[in-house]
């Protein structure tokens, strides 16, 4: 295979890693460069694959869980919109009472179906404990 198209799957791969930012596709880049090297240098076929192996699993188990830990290492957990309801003030407007499941609160300007352990009266303020779907589980403070 003519060296240039290994260069050209090398940068390609470099360039799709920009999209993913998994460190997959530059260890497969790697190894893809260094073939190109190899066929450049007119070695033949096995020499070409020996060194996109060799290179691309280096790069794999060495560069790969270097990258990884040191990059993603510093990044703080994002709550979603969910979790970030658990552990808020809720109000009740409607009377919760868990055998019937009526209840509802209101949670900054949200209203919210709401369910507890035991029954709560209206005007009370409770705290949301989990979210599951629509219905928060909340617990009288």
């Amino acid at each position: 295979m003519p060296h240039y198209i290994y260069l050209i799957i090398a940068v390609l791969c470099f360039v799709g890693e920009l999209f993913t930012m998994e460190f997959s596709l530059s260890c497969v880049g790697i190894g893809f460069a260094g073939a190109w090297l190899a066929a450049w240098l007119d070695l033949n076929a096995w020499w070409q694959t020996g060194f996109f192996i060799v290179l691309a699993t280096l790069a794999w188990t060495g560069i790969r869980p270097f990258a990884l830990r040191h990059l993603y290492d510093k990044v703080k957990h994002i709550k979603t919109p969910a979790e970030d309801l658990i552990g808020q003030q809720a109000v009740v407007q409607e009377a919760i009472n868990p055998q019937t499941g009526a209840g509802r609160v209101k949670i900054g300007s949200e209203s919210w179906k709401a369910t507890a352990d035991t029954a709560i009266a209206a005007g009370k303020t409770c705290t949301v404990q989990k979210l599951d779907g629509v219905t928060v589980t909340v617990k009288e403070k």
